[in-house]
């Protein structure tokens, strides 16, 4: 469409000037003197670039003298245009107007915002089968609240997303024991005797930053996303509820910090509908810091929901 309304562009200017009209052609360059205007198009040999320049005669009117009013540049789909001042006649860009929008969106499958529950645990691996977990009682929870993505593909079916979310994972510990942090070292403690443990749970609030790539049906009514979230420690304690020798009731927070890694990376894969999916996430590295608490790789298996 474009390469049309270039030319008939050219024509109109030289069919009203026909009788004033002087074109001068070779292989690669066409001039146009049309009135007081001079049109100069230049093509590149490989075929990729046009220059179009307008130049319009000086106050002087010696056919010499032309003065420079316009300049366009057009290739691979990017124009770069520079004008004098308004004038009256138009050029278009010669090439398609798709190649012009470098301004793809990627339409999310989902809303921006996400609320996920699931059961949060640790990969076979480290010192997990040393810990007591109880795993059917360890929630996770996790909010997402910001999002934005760009579009990898024509068809808008492939893009990368990221965003700003919080998540709080709670994990709940078996008999009458702890997490405690003794001389820099983290590790489950026993709880003192005549304490009868009621729930022990070792707390993390962190900030986490996605970026996925995500792929989506042409109708947008399934997708899957695969990638890496960095997650920022915010908060963490050790909780403990229990009853003392006399039977009375206690809560407290044994400590918190301890030495857990203020940043970790994990790996996250999600795949549904537009309002419900499901998600694995899994952590290649400790959530303790280096020789500073047992080796545990977080694994958790969860549902999403999209609003």
């Amino acid at each position: 469409m474009k390469h049309k309304l270039f030319f008939s562009a050219m024509v109109a200017i030289f069919v009203s000037n026909l009788i004033n009209a002087q074109i001068i052609n070779n292989d690669s360059t066409k001039v146009i003197d049309s009135g007081n205007k001079r049109i100069i198009i230049m093509e590149a040999e490989n075929k990729q670039r046009i220059d179009v320049e307008v130049y319009e005669l000086s106050d002087d009117n010696e056919l010499e003298l032309y003065e420079k009013i316009f300049e366009g540049h057009y290739r691979d789909g990017k124009s770069r245009e520079e004008r004098k001042y308004l004038w009256s006649v138009d050029i278009p860009s010669p090439l398609h107007k798709e190649k012009f929008n470098n301004r793809r969106k990627y339409s999310l499958p989902h809303h921006d915002l996400s609320f996920g529950i699931g059961y949060a645990g640790f990969a076979d691996k480290g010192d997990k089968d040393a810990i007591p977990f109880r795993y059917n009682s360890s929630p996770e929870i996790s909010i997402n609240s910001y999002r934005k993505a760009l579009s990898l593909s024509r068809d808008n079916q492939l893009g990368l997303v990221t965003g700003i979310g919080i998540r709080w994972v709670r994990y709940h510990l078996k008999g009458n024991n702890y997490f405690k942090e003794v001389n820099g070292y983290t590790d489950v403690e026993p709880a003192p005797e005549g304490w009868n443990m009621k729930k022990s749970k070792l707390g993390i609030t962190t900030l986490n930053v996605p970026l996925l790539l995500e792929w989506k049906t042409r109708n947008r009514a399934m997708f899957l996303s695969v990638g890496a979230v960095c997650s920022f420690k915010t908060a963490s304690s050790s909780r403990i509820y229990y009853n003392d020798e006399r039977g009375k009731k206690h809560s407290e927070k044994v400590d918190q910090g301890m030495t857990l890694r203020p940043i970790t990376v994990d790996f996250l894969a999600q795949a549904g509908t537009s309002g419900l999916g499901v998600y694995a996430r899994y952590s290649p590295i400790s959530i303790f810091e280096n020789k500073k608490g047992p080796e545990l790789y977080p694994l958790t298996l969860g549902a999403m929901f999209y609003f």
